[in-house]
């Protein structure tokens, strides 16, 4: 909606005003599903309206606009006949104020966004999971929260200075944007936390998230010219790892500094640790072959579902890849976990979804 209401300002600031391309700009975003009626009177006279009480609302400006026009001889206009409507004929207005609309969208950004990161605030973000998560009950949806902190920002703040650690949070802000849809909602929790609301995803796919942002942040301070930075995090989904917006973040932020205990620059799932089939250590030298990487790497463990796998040069989450066990067997799996080998610089222990649920493996790298 971001980039929707970007293109809105646009035309309502457009002079002379063309309500036709902005009468086409509403329908071509209505067909793709998005609220435009209520964003369009949220911005124009500050009411906040459901969509469909804002499109009943819309119906009867159009009507209204007619009758001014047979009134008055002459079309007043799209903005003319709006405030008309709402301040007097169905009073929702009862003091009407003029106010130019990129300074109202400026004043209302700047109450929910962090000053220095440009992020959702705290303030903002508990109010959105509080919404999420009662639309996701509502409609037995998916919904995931990602929570995130730097890792050693104190020491770096103390040995680099404040300057250099707020340079490093616009960064790592602009980083977890990138990585992010524009439904998704990403704020800066407090300090050096960030957390990212992820609508519609359950659990796998929300760890696709957040590894793809550890990752990037990672690679970023790794080719960069200034301090190394990584970063930590937790993913918890709803409901089952809470059915409120505290137990998320509880479950969450629990899953967070056990990533840190662990050795830090790693994301960990809870769904993840309840593991469907028992895991049997082994060991056999496998090839692995996906469209981000290639190697050889040694089988950790097995099970009946999955192979831990450890690799110099790891795949990305989420991608699918082929594992040659010996010269005769292929099996098929989908990346779901990457974190780096505690023990082993350099390398990482990659967790492998079969991805048939019938798949055997074969008893030669069983121990």
């Amino acid at each position: 909606m971001v980039a929707f209401r970007h293109e809105l300002l646009e035309l309502l600031e457009k002079q002379p005003p063309d309500d036709a391309a902005l009468l086409d700009m509403l329908e071509r975003h209505r067909l793709h599903g998005h609220p435009v009626f209520s964003a369009l009177l949220s911005m124009l006279v500050h009411l906040d309206f459901s969509e469909t009480e804002a499109r009943r609302h819309w119906q009867r400006i159009v009507e209204h606009r007619g009758v001014m026009l047979e009134a008055l001889g002459r079309d007043v206009g799209l903005r003319v006949a709006l405030l008309d409507y709402f301040a007097n004929f169905s009073k929702e207005l009862k003091s009407p104020t003029v106010i130019e609309i990129s300074i109202f969208e400026r004043t209302a950004r700047s109450a929910v966004t962090d000053g220095l990161t440009g992020l959702y605030n705290h303030a903002f973000f508990a109010q959105a999971l509080r919404r999420e998560v009662m639309r996701a009950k509502r409609h037995a949806l998916g919904l995931s929260l990602l929570m995130f902190d730097l890792d050693n920002f104190k020491k770096l703040n103390d040995t680099r200075g404040h300057l250099t650690g707020d340079r490093v949070l616009v960064k790592v802000a602009a980083l977890v944007q990138a990585c992010v849809r524009e439904i998704d909602i990403a704020a800066r929790y407090g300090g050096e936390e960030f957390a990212v609301i992820l609508p519609d995803t359950a659990g796998p796919g929300a760890h696709v998230v957040a590894e793809r942002i550890r990752r990037r942040i990672d690679d970023h301070f790794r080719r960069a010219k200034g301090p190394r930075v990584t970063i930590s995090g937790g993913v918890s989904g709803f409901p089952e790892d809470g059915a409120t917006p505290e137990l998320l973040i509880e479950s969450a932020d629990a899953l967070l500094y056990r990533a840190k205990a662990e050795g830090k620059n790693r994301v960990l799932l809870s769904a993840g640790e309840r593991r469907r089939h028992a895991r049997l250590p082994a060991s056999s030298a496998v090839a692995v072959a996906a469209r981000s990487s290639r190697g050889r790497g040694r089988v950790q463990n097995v099970s009946a579902g999955g192979l831990l796998v450890r690799l110099a040069k790891a795949p990305n989450v989420g991608e699918r890849v082929q594992v040659a066990l010996g010269t005769a067997t292929t099996v098929t799996g989908e990346v779901v976990r990457v974190l780096p080998a505690l023990d082993r610089p350099g390398h990482y222990e990659v967790g492998l979804r079969l991805m048939s649920e019938d798949a055997q493996l074969p008893e030669r790298i069983r121990p």
